[in-house]
């Protein structure tokens, strides 16, 4: 049971509000009949068309045929999986939270609105997704889901569902509509206003998709570029640089240093030839920054680069013990030690027992 003292994300009228006005205003004609009808039992079809100052075929087809409008069965819909109204006190918020933030980063939802769908090169990332939508929306939305097996940069896996209410439920959300390099990025509000909790699994799900995970340098005394990275045409650059500032926000709330946003150019192009950039947000690779990002954020749907993560921070902590260890037998002291290697106490234990680490982590 949604706690009713707390503020609403949506409701009904925003689910109607991702449609056209002529599909928004059938909707408060609709209401409107339904309104009169109920507290006027007695009154038939024609007499409230009167009223509504409406052709009577109208109110006959809500009235015998049951023909209301498409947005009120949209709410409808959504009011029976008890998703509408959506405040944060909702059981699921927090899974609806994580696909809404995929929707930011390797998902979408088509520009004609055919479709809300995941791409990875993990196939059980595709598949994760799928089943959360199904806890979210129920086993019937299965009939309009289907995966496929494709990629134009290599393999990947896209999952794709063509159920129009969730897709207008993520749209009502706040889920970016259309080919995002080519459209404005913007973190919902209610996000932003949201508990750590809930910014975590949005965020998790963003990362999941657009992070870049570092390798270790081939000169093995750091590691290379790790980073955050989304396209956008020259059109959006202010937007994109927003947008990545807000991310940089979040992760310097956790304590996670991050550096500029550089821009570089990209090879996607629209279909008008409209080139696009690249626009990343440097993370800093320093042993202790790298380890707070594994223990303090998420990363959804993409267990492959968790694992790789994992792995290069495992080396790194191997390179870096050694290093450590030979400064000592050299007759370091312990502090200018690990002044040398840029750790701080923390990060010390952590690196002298980095297999628990990566067992609690793992």
């Amino acid at each position: 049971m949604q706690n009713e003292t707390q503020e609403y994300i949506i409701k009904e009228q925003d689910i109607v509000n991702t449609y056209d006005s002529y599909q928004q205003d059938q909707t408060r004609l609709y209401r409107q009949y339904k309104c009169i009808k109920q507290q006027n039992p007695e009154y038939g079809y024609k007499r409230i068309a009167k009223l509504l100052d409406q052709p009577y075929t109208k109110t006959r087809w809500w009235h015998s045929l049951n023909r209301v409008p498409v947005p009120a069965k949209t709410v409808e819909w959504l009011k029976e999986k008890k998703i509408i109204a959506l405040n944060t006190a909702h059981p699921n918020i927090k899974l609806i939270v994580k696909v809404l933030g995929s929707l930011f980063g390797d998902g979408g939802i088509f520009e004609n609105l055919n479709g809300v769908f995941l791409s990875s090169s993990e196939l059980e990332a595709v598949k994760e997704f799928g089943e959360d939508l199904k806890k979210l929306f129920g086993d019937e939305i299965e009939e309009n889901s289907r995966i496929i097996e494709g990629g134009e940069w290599g393999h990947s896996w896209c999952y794709q569902n063509t159920n129009r209410a969730v897709i207008r439920f993520f749209i009502a959300l706040g889920a970016p509509l259309g080919d995002k390099s080519f459209i404005p990025l913007k973190v919902p509000e209610w996000i932003k206003n949201s508990s750590e909790d809930i910014q975590d699994e949005f965020y998790g799900s963003f990362f999941g998709g657009e992070i870049g995970i570092p390798k270790v340098h081939i000169e093995r005394n750091r590691l290379d570029l790790f980073s955050l990275g989304i396209t956008g045409s020259d059109q959006f650059a202010e937007n994109r640089i927003e947008f990545l500032q807000e991310v940089a926000n979040y992760l310097n709330k956790k304590t996670i240093k991050t550096g500029k946003i550089s821009i570089n150019d990209h090879k996607k192009v629209n279909r008008a030839g409209i080139p696009t950039k690249i626009y990343r947000l440097l993370i800093s690779t320093e042993f202790e920054n790298v380890t707070n990002f594994i223990t303090l954020t998420k990363m959804n749907y993409c267990k492959y680069k968790q694992e790789k993560l994992l792995n290069t921070m495992n080396e790194f902590s191997i390179i870096k013990r050694q290093t450590f260890n030979s400064l000592m037998m050299r007759g370091y002291n312990e502090e200018r030690a690990m002044s040398l290697l840029k750790l701080s106490p923390a990060s010390l234990e952590i690196l002298h027992n980095f297999e628990d680490f990566l067992e609690i982590n793992n």
